[in-house]
């Protein structure tokens, strides 16, 4: 099976290795024709609806795709985890109930998507996709919904400047303070982490959590193709790969197709926290992969985006990307055996979910 993304969800000592879905095989279906995706792919014998959506329109499509994405992850997982889970797993009942009030507010978000783009005339555009999530334990879950909440509150950062309407900048705005504070509660409250040594957060480009979100869709409702209802030019990056766990200061090794770069391209990785990227020029391997090290300034900043890009290594952009992103999680005080410098004792949960240094 292919390995997609580097997507593996689970934190360093975890006993087993859960693979992840193929990276939005069904999504893609369409996309392959139409410059969405660099994979080879055909269409099927389905009848594709000949209209288009206006550009507020396909933003809120957009949008309304990733809060499906989370209603579908939240509900899913905690339909197969019962409050005796998370018990057994060492977390107070209202750990689970705080997971409940998020799929709530997921909800919302998504309902309100629904009537905004209905109100628009385009109620043919808002049916959700199907997805898989590589979540069996309580553990996969938790550290799981850290990754998902990152990235929406990464991904509504980087919408308030595209949304193209007043009103719809404000309704962002105000998600993204609730997806926030669901980020602090998961990475303090649940997983008993400091607070993430950070003063703005990472803008994610549409592209970037488009290639993320994909890695999850299963099948999607036939008849009506991507490029007519979503935002124009939308790219899935190819994959890159790291290794389960990461941490500052070491040298770790990574893959990626060459797709998107020849011999004579310099390449290097991308390190992207906040409003700072640090660049790094990659060392190619003997066995086609690349080594890099792992800045030490990002212990403790929580979520950090890698991507590997070419050229003059200057900064990241659509027009010079390689690979990814990936996500990495740098929980503040660890060190590579897991354990908390201060040698603090910690109340709740004492398992691999809050000994987090990993990667997506």
């Amino acid at each position: 099976m292919k390995l997609s993304r580097c997507l593996t969800l689970l934190a360093a000592l975890l006993p087993i290795t859960l693979a992840a879905p193929a990276p939005s095989s069904a999504r893609r279906q369409v996309a392959a024709d139409n410059d969405y995706s660099t994979s080879t792919s055909t269409h099927s014998s389905t009848v594709i609806l000949t209209f288009s959506l206006p550009t507020v329109s396909r933003f809120l499509v957009y949008a309304l795709s990733l809060e499906q994405l989370a209603v579908s992850f939240y509900h899913s997982s905690l339909s197969l985890l019962s409050a005796d889970d998370f018990r057994a797993a060492g977390h107070p009942d209202s750990v689970r109930r705080g997971y409940e009030q998020v799929l709530k507010s997921a909800k919302a978000h998504s309902d309100y998507l629904v009537g905004e783009i209905t109100n628009l005339g385009h109620a043919d555009s808002t049916a959700g996709c199907d997805y898989a999530f590589p979540v069996k334990t309580t553990e996969d879950f938790i550290n799981m919904s850290e990754a998902i909440q990152a990235l929406a509150v990464s991904t509504y950062v980087g919408a308030l400047d595209r949304s193209q309407s007043d009103t719809y900048t404000t309704v962002f705005g105000g998600m993204l303070g609730v997806e926030a504070r669901y980020a602090n509660w998961i990475s303090t409250a649940v997983k008993y982490q400091d607070l993430a040594d950070m003063s703005f957060e990472y803008p994610s480009s549409m592209n970037d959590t488009w290639t993320i979100a994909g890695l999850y869709v299963t099948g999607c409702p036939p008849g009506i193709a991507p490029e007519d209802i979503f935002p124009a030019g939308l790219v899935d990056w190819p994959v890159l790969t790291l290794p389960d766990t990461v941490y500052p200061g070491q040298s770790i090794s990574i893959s990626f197709p060459n797709t998107l770069y020849t011999e004579q391209d310099t390449l290097y990785a991308g390190f992207r926290t906040g409003m700072d990227t640090d660049m790094y020029p990659l060392v190619g391997n003997d066995d086609g992969s690349f080594s890099v090290t792992v800045p030490q300034n990002v212990d403790g900043k929580g979520a950090v985006w890698l991507s590997v890009v070419k050229g003059d290594g200057l900064s990241v952009r659509d027009d010079n990307m390689v690979a990814g992103p990936a996500l990495l999680m740098m929980a503040a005080g660890q060190e590579m055996d897991g354990a908390e410098r201060d040698g603090a004792e910690r109340d709740g949960a004492e398992s691999a979910v809050n000994k987090n240094a990993w990667s997506w």
